[in-house]
């Protein structure tokens, strides 16, 4: 009977995963998108900013696909040829969508 490998990730995509639960904890977890002008005005007057991206596309994908399977566990399925299509295998979309439970 053969054995399966751990889904394994490296340490930069545990601390994206990290990363993903605490922004999903305190509310952060938006798509990031282009402001608009009423969107730069509350910038200015509160100094808040609004999230931006990780600096690699393959950890962005991570930080959101663990945001949303937080979020919204229904839509994990949608997500997962996303994290797929970054290199990453079922089992660890699996695994990540599991423990973002």
């Amino acid at each position: 009977m053969a054995t399966l490998a751990p889904p394994a990730l490296s340490p930069s995509e545990w601390r994206a995963v990290s990363i993903a639960l605490h922004d999903a904890a305190t509310y952060r977890c938006t798509s990031v998108q282009r402001q608009g002008f009423f969107g730069r005005l509350f910038t200015t007057l509160t100094g808040i900013e609004p999230q931006r991206p990780l600096a690699d596309a393959r950890l962005e994908a991570i930080r959101q696909f663990v945001c949303v399977a937080r979020r919204k566990p229904d839509a994990v399925e949608q997500l997962m040829p996303v994290l797929e299509s970054q290199g990453f295998s079922h089992a660890q979309a699996e695994a990540l969508a599991l423990l973002s439970r």
